[in-house]
């Protein structure tokens, strides 16, 4: 059962094609952050910006290797939760490898 305010995946992880009319949150605010809103946990955070995750998180994206990485065109999201290996250009701005 999903609780008011959950996440959208795919706006976190890939992209979501709903735009507004997606269900779930889209919050700018969260991106990157793997940490979990104790509220939200507890049905008690409605707001639409919060800079905790709405969305149970069973492994550490930040582990796991990106696959766009390795495609033609690289990884665009500047806020990719996943692990990059070597830095990269996005719009002119450098972001470095991710962190070990």
């Amino acid at each position: 059962m999903s609780k008011q305010g959950d996440d959208c995946y795919f706006y976190f992880y890939s992209t979501c094609t709903k735009g507004d009319k997606c269900a779930y949150r889209h919050c700018e605010a969260a991106l990157g952050n793997e940490t979990v809103c104790k509220l939200w946990q507890e049905g008690r955070c409605f707001r639409n910006v919060c800079r905790f995750r709405h969305m149970e998180i069973d492994k550490k994206c930040s582990e796991i290797p990106c696959y766009w990485e390795k495609q033609p065109g690289g990884c665009q999201k500047a806020n990719c939760a996943f692990h990059h290996a070597k830095g990269r250009y996005i719009d002119g701005q450098f972001f470095p490898p991710s962190k070990s």
